[in-house]
């Protein structure tokens, strides 16, 4: 238990100053959301509680020993990036810029280098997306609701139009939504 105790004190005092400054807009926005995870089919996203975010730092912005893993070359993890929840099925971080307007992307962990895609252009834009996805993933949590209750084409295309509508119609978003309801986005084009 001690071991843990010091880990957590570590990590801690390497992250704490940085999310001191992120943690108040964050939490007004996370207040946004009556939820914290929506799946769908098995797959989907989880958010972190505010007072949750120094630990979901870990292995993006600092080590496990709460060294920092920050740097400014492409492909490493930046310094204002804020991981603030995952998708469900693999891990992978879904992270916002400290600065505003707050972009919220994702990545593929565990490949050496770090290359965003945008998920929603704003940290509000992104509430307003989940909030569709929770609507679109009503009874289809599971592999078996999702058998049971399978979306019709027309509820896919008016779920993306509706995405698109939120981030300006620019398609590195709408693919990451796109394969949360695990469709070809290019099917609907």
């Amino acid at each position: 238990m001690d071991a843990v105790l010091v880990w957590a004190y570590s990590v801690g005092r390497a992250v704490g100053h940085i999310m001191q400054s992120a943690l108040a807009w964050y939490t007004d926005w996370r207040t946004t959301l009556d939820f914290d995870t929506v799946e769908y089919g098995g797959l989907g996203v989880h958010i972190a509680k505010p007072e949750n975010l120094s630990r979901e730092q870990v292995g993006f912005l600092v080590s496990s020993c709460g060294e920092s893993l920050a740097g400014v070359r492409p492909g490493d993890w930046r310094p204002e990036w804020m991981v603030i929840g995952h998708n469900t099925w693999c891990g992978d971080p879904i992270f916002t810029s400290r600065e505003s307007p707050h972009l919220v992307f994702t990545a593929m962990h565990g490949e050496g280098s770090c290359t965003p895609k945008l998920v929603a252009p704003t940290i509000g834009l992104f509430g307003q997306c989940l909030k569709l996805f929770k609507q679109f993933a009503a009874r289809r949590s599971s592999p078996a609701d999702l058998e049971a209750n399978p979306p019709t084409l027309q509820e896919q295309s008016q779920f993306l139009q509706q995405i698109n509508g939120l981030t300006d119609g620019d398609k590195e978003p709408a693919e990451f939504w796109a394969v949360l309801i695990d469709v070809d986005l290019d099917a609907f084009n």
